[in-house]
Formats: C-alpha cells, structure tokens, sequence
C-alpha cells in the first residue's frame, strides 16, 4: 500500500466516527482451554512458500495449516519400526556387495 492511500485511511479514521457498525458488536469472554505459545523454525524458503501456496489455496494463514499439520502427527501414534533380522542382514549384504547393473 503506498504512503496516499495510508495517510487517506488515517485521515478517514481520524474524522470519521465508526461506532455504527459496531453496534451489534459481540464482547467475547470466553476464556480458551488452553494457553498457546510461539515458537520458531527455520525452514527453507522453498519451503515455506509451498506452504503459503497450500495454505492459500485453503484460504488460511500458513501458520494455521502448520499448526494442524503438527496436531494431526501429534494425535497419530508413533508405531517403533521393527526390522527382522533376516532383513537387515539381506541389506548389509547387499551394501557390501551392490548388484552389477
């Protein structure tokens, strides 16, 4: 937004009472069940705007859709990854000796 059209919105709101519209204005009390906090992840830039693409195409903040994404993998349980011993054997021959292609 250039610097009119930011002094024109000041000017307007300065002037202008706005009381009207907020008349069927709702305060809102109720108190949420849990505290959220903020934290901070470094993250690719790559990365990040296929996130802003995705979020956008949902018409959410990206921020929104990581936080849904962290709480459907928190709410999935974690299954401990079991390799028999067969297998893992079969792996390590074929590092030591990798099939000629």
């Amino acid at each position: 937004m250039d610097q009119d059209k930011i002094d024109q919105l000041r000017d307007y709101y300065d002037t202008t009472d706005v009381a009207e519209h907020f008349t069927d204005a709702i305060l809102q009390t109720d108190k949420a069940t849990e505290v959220l906090v903020s934290t901070s992840i470094r993250l690719p830039q790559s990365l990040m705007n296929q996130v802003r693409a995705q979020a956008a195409e949902l018409g959410i903040p990206a921020t929104t859709l990581i936080r849904q994404w962290i709480t459907e993998r928190a709410a999935t349980p974690t299954t401990p990854a079991v390799v028999s011993v067969a297998d893992l054997q079969r792996f390590i021959a074929e590092q030591a000796h990798p099939l000629a292609s």
